[in-house]
């Protein structure tokens, strides 16, 4: 508890001198116990870091330990049989499996597409103008 309550009376001095002294000091004050609280956390983190990691290591190796027991202790079921036949398959039929017609036209705008569609956008334009008053007679 010694150096906590060092730690306190040393902020409690750098506090009390933040209104004492002159400007550059109290920047200095701070840019110090900035650094430190940096550093500090820094090395926490870098603690945190390395006990996660070895925790994990120690999981992953738990693991893999119970991984390998599992796999020793499993068993394929008698009544199902695998197939191992494959379909072979030959370059030709491969191809011939493939599509060969390219419609390009299918799925490009025409000239009258684009004019339709054109005449739609104007439409509604049209539809959202202001209702402008008739004069009076």
């Amino acid at each position: 508890m010694q150096y906590k309550d060092e730690m306190r009376r040393l902020i409690d001095i750098v506090k009390q001198q933040s209104f004492n002294a002159p400007l550059v000091q109290t920047l200095d004050d701070l840019k110090t116990m900035t650094n430190a609280v940096k550093d500090l956390s820094d090395r926490v983190e870098m603690r945190v870091r390395k006990s996660l990691t070895a925790d994990t290591k120690i999981a992953n190796k738990k693991a893999s330990k119970k991984k390998a027991k599992k796999s020793k202790a499993i068993k394929p079921f008698p009544s199902i049989k695998p197939n191992n036949t494959q379909p072979t398959t030959t370059s030709s039929t491969a191809t011939n499996s493939l599509p060969t017609n390219n419609n390009v036209s299918a799925s490009s705008f025409s000239a009258k597409d684009i004019s339709d569609m054109r005449n739609d956008f104007v439409q509604k334009q049209q539809a959202l103008q202001p209702i402008k008053p008739t004069p009076s007679f």
